[in-house]
């Protein structure tokens, strides 16, 4: 009985001192697990396939047609038939100048034309009964064409009086009120044709073998964010610029009025597709240094369970926020696209939902229009 009662204390003692001695090193994991937590990174695959490519450049839009609408000719404002913003149609008139000193005019002038012509048929006909010379018939008829002249010139300086829109299209900022006078040259607003605009823009000289008239261009403004408009190629300047830049012109249809002359724009042109399959990864996932590009590729590991291990890799062309990758990675690895500032190499992390990828494909599935 004795017997039993040592063992089973030996027994307990044994279990106790083991206990004792585990405790710290399950503790220290737990320690080490609590000041060492995994980091929460977003991981995107490398994705293999065919990337369309482009000719980048910036431009200009501009109206087909824009002019300052101004006075042909000096007088006093009697009327304005238009307000600032207004669509007009061509030859409406937008502004009356004072033209009673030329309407008295033709009234007088016009009295005289007849007369001189009267005066014309009556020689005319003296000619005929040889009572009149040919030389009074010639003075005649020259005294007719210089009243017929006066006529005609006071006719053109009385529709100068009347400024009228020289195209249809929209009115800007009214310039002018009632009551003022007007020198020529004097602009009373803006008119633009805003059914259709010209974007103007520069692209590299090693593009110039690729570009052709018709050739779609993709043209997105900041004050449109996700939208495309399509327009396409009209000139192509055969002059290289000293900057080594070839200037083109791409036509671009605007019914709806939605893109202003002289908004800045983006401008991209399709190359031909190439055949060959290539790997892409978010821009956001390199991590750019004077030491060479790197990404942090996610693998697991037996012990630590899933890790992260910064590989180098060689970059080729950009677009759309993607960016190719030559070298250094295969189809299918997970990298990291977002919080690789807070990575070293080997450090255990967690993967989150990538916000900022599901925020392109949000932007990506937004309705793309063709002109406006």
């Amino acid at each position: 009985m004795n017997t039993k009662i040592a063992g089973a204390s030996a027994l307990l003692i044994t279990l106790a001192v083991a206990g004792v001695s585990l405790y710290p090193r399950a503790a220290s994991h737990a320690a080490d697990a609590a000041a060492n937590p995994a980091t929460k990174v977003a991981l995107v695959p490398v994705v293999s396939g065919t990337q369309e490519r482009f000719f980048n450049g910036v431009g200009e839009l501009e109206a087909v047609r824009q002019v300052q609408v101004a006075a042909e000719t000096g007088g006093r404002v009697t009327h304005i038939a238009f307000e600032s913003g207004q669509k007009v149609a061509a030859g409406a008139v937008l502004v009356q100048l004072n033209d009673a000193p030329e309407q008295a005019a033709l009234l007088r002038l016009r009295a005289q034309l007849k007369n001189a012509e009267s005066s014309y048929a009556r020689t005319r006909q003296l000619l005929a009964d040889k009572v009149a010379t040919q030389e009074q018939l010639d003075a005649a008829l020259a005294t007719r064409d210089a009243a017929l002249g006066e006529v005609r010139q006071t006719v053109a300086l009385i529709a100068q009086k009347s400024i009228r829109a020289p195209f249809a299209g929209q009115l800007g900022i009214r310039r002018v009120h009632a009551g003022q006078y007007l020198n020529p040259a004097d602009a009373i607003a803006s008119l633009i044709d805003t059914q259709s605009l010209l974007v103007n823009f520069a692209l590299d000289e090693q593009s110039s073998a690729a570009l052709a008239p018709g050739q779609a261009v993709q043209v997105l403004v900041d004050a449109y964010p996700g939208r495309v408009f399509t327009a396409k190629i009209k000139a192509i300047d055969p002059l290289i610029a000293r900057s080594r830049m070839v200037q083109v012109q791409a036509a671009l249809d605007n019914p709806a009025g939605a893109l202003k002359a002289g908004m800045y724009a983006s401008v991209r042109v399709a190359r031909e597709q190439e055949k060959t399959t290539q790997l892409t990864v978010p821009e956001t996932a390199v991590t750019y240094s004077a030491y060479g590009d790197t990404v942090f590729v996610a693998q697991q590991d037996a012990k630590q369970g899933l890790i992260v291990k910064r590989v180098a890799v060689t970059l080729g062309e950009r677009a759309d926020g993607k960016v190719v990758i030559a070298k250094g990675l295969q189809a299918g690895q997970r990298v990291v696209a977002s919080g690789q500032l807070r990575l070293a190499d080997g450090m255990a992390v967690q993967a989150v939902p990538n916000t900022l990828d599901q925020a392109q494909q949000t932007q990506a599935a937004a309705p793309t229009h063709a002109g406006s």
